[in-house]
């Protein structure tokens, strides 16, 4: 039994030594004795949520306002509505009505807007064949030429399939060449008589112009333009091969408006904006889009993810160049150490900071902290910043004197990176290339009002910082 204690007692005395070494050393000008502690604890096992840079995605709409000028309604609303309008050609249709005529466009139609209408002076020449009584007498049937101006409204809206619709209504006729019918030598105005016959046909002939109209404005074509110019993908940043590519799902619209002459909406295609780093990414353009859905304004929420990045090795240059080199006491100099080397790598959200020390501490040491953003100060720093738990362990048996002083203070500070200047020059950069033309007839405007952090995470080779920059864009497409 005697025995077995002192083989017990000289194995704990071995691990002992293994721990710690005690060297002679003079401070303060005595002669004290301090301990030498080897640190070799089991290093944080290296690995990474992220294998690299993520695509930063957010819902934005992104407008795209046009509008149009009375001159373009009626250059299209001209080349609709052919020479001949509408065409009678029985004197028996509508209960024997005794009338027969052809309606022709005389000059070009004028178009105005009034009260959310278009309001549209329509020049008509008439060829007419009217059977009829005058004075008691049945006339035979004559044929008269007569010009008139019509007037009629239109309300002017767009269906969900994208089709224009038009629904026109009378206002009244202006005529300039009455028709007269001669009779016993005398020239008898048949005005009212023809008036009436044009009004039982008024319905036909406007739902006539509201079919051409109908048929001939294509507005789905500029719409297909429009999805397609928003989904090439734009150049944010050269520097750092950042690009913003657009993934429409959903149009909206505005109800159309008449201002100056003019009728003005906005088109809203809602999608998901992503940050894309690397090569251009390919788009294959769409030849159908969705139903519209009628809002009553387009919000201005245009996102995109700011991409800041810190290259693990600049990130442990930056600290080494703060803190190698560097000598730190504690208890009143008792001990002291020096800062030999940093290396820095990832473990899973966390980034791991090996230090070397010698010194009363001779070896490695480990710090981990959660990468987080100081919007205020505009850096990256470490959350939760402390030792490694085997490390912590270790050093509360072997020498807890480094819990004390500035040591943690000064590593933390130093593994604090700015990159206000990295966002400002991509802010720039962005705000640059989102107002600018793209191709021809095609224009960004673009305004970053709001940067928000987002979220911060590591790479196997960089820490990303993910800024969300909130503002407007709209794309301006001539003709459309």
């Amino acid at each position: 039994m005697k025995q077995t204690l002192i083989i017990l007692s000289a194995s704990a005395l071995i691990l002992q030594s293994c721990a710690s070494t005690n060297t002679p050393s003079s401070r303060g000008g005595g002669g004290t004795t301090t301990t030498v502690t080897q640190s070799n604890p089991e290093a944080p096992k290296e690995s990474y949520l992220y294998k690299g840079k993520q695509v930063e995605k957010n819902i934005s709409t992104i407008g795209i306002p046009f509008e149009i000028t009375m001159a373009d309604v009626e250059r299209q609303i001209n080349a609709t509505v052919k020479d001949l309008v509408f065409e009678d050609n029985s004197m028996e249709d509508n209960n024997y009505d005794n009338f027969m005529c052809k309606v022709y466009k005389r000059e070009n139609i004028v178009v105005t807007t009034q009260n959310e209408a278009f309001t549209f002076n329509v020049p008509l020449k008439v060829w007419a064949k009217v059977g009829y009584k005058v004075m008691g007498m049945n006339i035979p049937p004559q044929e008269l030429n007569f010009e008139l101006n019509v007037k009629f409204g239109s309300k002017f809206s767009i269906a969900p399939n994208w089709e224009a619709n038009v629904q026109s209504f009378p206002i009244g006729y202006d005529w300039v060449k009455k028709p007269v019918v001669r009779l016993a030598g005398f020239d008898i105005s048949v005005a009212g008589l023809v008036e009436k016959a044009l009004n039982s046909k008024q319905d036909a002939i406007l739902k006539a112009l509201d079919d051409a109209v109908r048929k001939n404005v294509e507005i789905k074509k500029y719409i297909v333009q429009a999805w397609n110019t928003a989904m090439q993908p734009y150049l944010l940043s050269e520097k750092y091969r950042t690009w913003l590519k657009v993934t429409p799902t959903e149009l909206q619209m505005t109800p159309l408006t008449t201002v100056n002459n003019k009728v003005k909406a906005t088109i809203g295609i809602k999608a998901i904006t992503e940050t894309v780093t690397g090569a251009k990414p390919m788009v294959t353009p769409v030849v159908t889009v969705p139903d519209l859905k009628l809002v009553t304004s387009i919000p201005d929420d245009f996102q995109v993810g700011i991409i800041a990045e810190i290259p693990l090795s600049e990130a442990a240059k930056l600290t080494a160049d703060t803190l190698i080199g560097q000598n730190f006491s504690f208890k009143d100099g008792k001990y002291n150490v020096q800062v030999t080397d940093i290396d820095i790598y990832g473990d899973g959200d966390k980034m791991v900071i090996k230090s070397g020390l010698k010194g009363n501490i001779n070896g490695k040491i480990y710090y981990k902290g959660i990468p987080a953003y100081d919007p205020v100060k505009r850096t990256v720093f470490l959350d939760n910043f402390d030792y490694d738990l085997k490390t912590k362990n270790f050093l509360v048996g072997a020498a807890n004197w480094l819990f004390q002083g500035v040591f943690t203070k000064n590593m933390k500070e130093a593994l604090t990176f700015n990159i206000g200047g990295q966002i400002d020059d991509m802010k720039k950069q962005m705000q640059a290339n989102l107002n600018k033309p793209v191709s021809k007839g095609v224009n960004l405007n673009g305004n970053v009002a709001d940067l928000a952090p987002d979220k911060v995470y590591l790479t196997p080779n960089s820490i990303i910082c993910v800024i969300n920059a909130k503002g407007k864009l709209d794309i301006k497409i001539d003709g459309l």
